[in-house]
């Protein structure tokens, strides 16, 4: 795993962003929220580390709009981190009345959270800030990781276990890119016609190389107009970029991982 120097993550510590983070350094400074690491980046001040996907959530938007925001800004690692989501309180289950957390955490807990009742849930920036918020509420309850809940000194906690794997991947973010891994990205608008997205995707196929992931996000600047964020594995090189280019109003190579 690479190690790098001042890393910007969404704080504060104890989230699931913030055990990435340090997987590639050591210098690690906490920020509100990933557009706050995607605008400290911009201004070449560090590297950051966002989560880009949820194996049950799915994408999470607000990366992917920064990586289109902000041309300038690319991939250049990725980790995956097991997410392991625990009710914690200072106070005994039956006191807890309201629970705190980022939405994504409280969409997969949405089950057990039916199971307590009538509880106030409110959605945070992260799971350590909403550990945080629970330290000092006496009906308080967050759904966070272990460590966040050691760090605000929650000790009263129950792990949630999930029906399927829950697993995040997390991106290194940068100023500069890497065109040599072996996951590339891209992001595309294409022309509003049929078989537009048919024939971008033909370019890849004709080459052999698999896509292994594509999603769509609406342009804040149009109505009913999208780009695409696309992954895919294989070999690159100009003559591949020029032909999807041919089938794009506007492509940005995002770098490799």
């Amino acid at each position: 795993m690479m190690k790098i120097s001042v890393v910007f993550y969404l704080g504060p510590p104890g989230s699931f962003s913030h055990e990435a983070a340090e997987r590639f350094g050591s210098d690690l400074k906490p920020e509100r929220s990933i557009s706050a690491i995607f605008k400290r980046v911009s201004m070449n001040e560090g590297y950051g580390v966002v989560p880009v996907e949820n194996s049950i959530e799915g994408p999470v938007n607000e990366t992917l709009d920064g990586l289109f925001r902000y041309e300038d800004i690319y991939v250049m690692a990725s980790v995956e981190i097991p997410i392991e989501i625990f009710l914690a309180s200072k106070c005994d289950r039956g006191r807890i009345r309201r629970v705190y957390s980022h939405p994504h955490a409280i969409a997969e807990a949405k089950d057990y959270l039916e199971s307590m009742g009538d509880l106030e849930v409110v959605r945070t920036n992260s799971t350590s800030e909403a550990a945080r918020l629970a330290s000092m509420d006496e009906a308080g309850a967050a759904l966070c990781s272990k460590k966040a809940a050691i760090e605000y000194g929650l000790s009263n906690m129950d792990r949630i276990d999930p029906a399927t794997p829950n697993i995040t991947r997390f991106v290194l973010i940068g100023r500069e890119y890497r065109k040599d891994g072996s996951r590339h990205v891209m992001l595309c608008i294409i022309p509003d016609r049929p078989g537009s997205l048919h024939s971008l995707i033909g370019v890849l196929a004709n080459r052999g190389i698999n896509m292994n992931m594509i999603y769509s996000r609406p342009l804040r600047d149009s109505v009913w107009k999208y780009y695409f964020y696309i992954e895919f594995s294989g070999e690159v090189d100009e003559d591949l970029f020029a032909s999807m280019k041919q089938q794009s109003v506007k492509i940005l190579y995002k770098g490799s991982f």
